[in-house]
């Protein structure tokens, strides 16, 4: 159960690594693919999957109370995408990549920080302090 948000915490850290050294391979990726359905049911599957594997999971970390808020925002999120239809998905990703483009270094920072905090947070058992 912990492997998953430890997985995900990896893959935050590695987004957030190409962020820094290229990010129009993954904005260029979102700008390409933002109308098709596959994207917005992927953005809405993964947050719904990954909310309830945090909330699941969260005892087993060493922050649970934060690792469980994390999960319901995960699904909150969710809810939102599903409610705001995949027009709604594509005209507010369309008006938030050219505000986002000059900060993508920064976003990369974040994402770092988040997955190496989520890596850290599922490394060891609280109990093994």
């Amino acid at each position: 159960m912990k492997l998953i948000p430890k997985l995900f915490g990896m893959l935050m850290i590695l987004a957030g690594i190409v962020l820094l050294i290229n990010s129009g391979i993954i904005i260029g990726f979102i700008e390409k693919n933002m109308e098709n359905t596959p994207l917005y049911i992927f953005a809405i599957v993964v947050r719904i999957v990954l909310g309830i594997l945090f909330i699941a999971a969260a005892g087993r970390s060493r922050y649970p109370g934060v690792i469980k808020i994390l999960g319901y925002f995960f699904v909150i999120a969710a809810f939102i995408l599903i409610f705001m239809k995949q027009d709604g998905f594509q005209h507010f990703t369309a008006s938030l990549i050219p505000s986002v483009k000059p900060w993508a270094p920064l976003a990369g920072l974040l994402a770092i920080a988040f997955g190496g905090f989520l890596v850290y947070a599922f490394s060891r058992n609280k109990q093994m302090i």
